[in-house]
């Protein structure tokens, strides 16, 4: 007796074998591993788990039919095995300067290795304004989209500013108030931030085979090859190396 079953895909990527060693031979992928593939040891370079894998293919089952799978549907399964395990940290891709003037005091923002773990611990931000009064941050290039002339903007365990001028890579801004409930009951937009002058190179290897760069908390650098930890409002990434600077492959949202 003979079964037929279906075959499965993923949308936008090739998951011929001949195709792909032929892509690998010929020089289009870096390796079995490139992230632009689903192979599995593309998928583990990205920090897609095993377990992820099982509990989708268990899900959908032997079919008679082709069945087309979103990556979405992966990175869902992913993401609920990893994120009450991993802890976060902030990256600041393609930083852009924020200028705080009328900061009065230095300031050591918490920022929870977990927000629902805080016995992990935190790390600290220290925010320390000049003879002026002004606190230099480094903000990411993506935030300037949310950023209004006039508006109030939340830094992360921080404290509010009032956006005053958007400029190429200058942002500048104004003390406001210390306390969150203000920031929530007027709706702000929460962003996260690095002290200038604090920050590690980091690189981030994208699934479309393009690299992010940006800096990174100097606590990254004790971090592990083959950990994966979320970076805040940017997504999941394995670490790859680190020897005086972060390499991480992007994982999912």
């Amino acid at each position: 007796m003979a079964v037929h079953y279906g075959r499965l895909s993923i949308t936008g990527v090739e998951l011929s074998k001949s195709k792909i060693k032929a892509g690998v031979e010929g020089g289009a992928f870096t390796g079995y591993d490139d992230p632009r593939l689903a192979t599995l040891q593309a998928l583990r370079r990205r920090g897609i788990t095993a377990e992820a894998v099982r509990e989708l293919m268990l899900d959908v089952g032997v079919k008679p039919a082709d069945v087309t799978l979103s990556w979405e549907n992966l990175y869902a399964y992913n993401r609920k095995i990893l994120d009450p395990k991993v802890d976060r940290y902030f990256f600041v891709d393609n930083p852009v300067r924020l200028k705080v003037s009328g900061v009065e005091k230095t300031y050591h923002s918490r920022q929870p290795l977990h927000p629902d773990h805080p016995e992990r611990g935190y790390r600290i931000l220290k925010v320390e304004p000049n003879s002026e009064g002004q606190a230099w941050l480094l903000l990411s290039s993506r935030d300037l989209r949310i950023l209004r002339e006039g508006g109030l903007v939340r830094l992360r365990n921080l404290f509010n500013i009032l956006i005053e001028r958007v400029e190429g890579g200058l942002v500048e801004a104004s003390f406001h108030s210390e306390e969150y409930g203000e920031a929530k009951r007027l709706e702000a937009p929460i962003i996260h931030f690095l002290p200038e002058g604090v920050g590690v190179e980091a690189s981030i290897l994208m699934p479309d085979g393009s690299t992010l760069k940006g800096l990174a908390e100097p606590e990254c650098l004790s971090l592990k090859p083959g950990q994966v930890v979320q970076f805040e409002r940017f997504g999941f990434a394995r670490i790859e190396a680190v020897n005086g600077m972060v390499r991480a492959v992007y994982a999912h949202p």
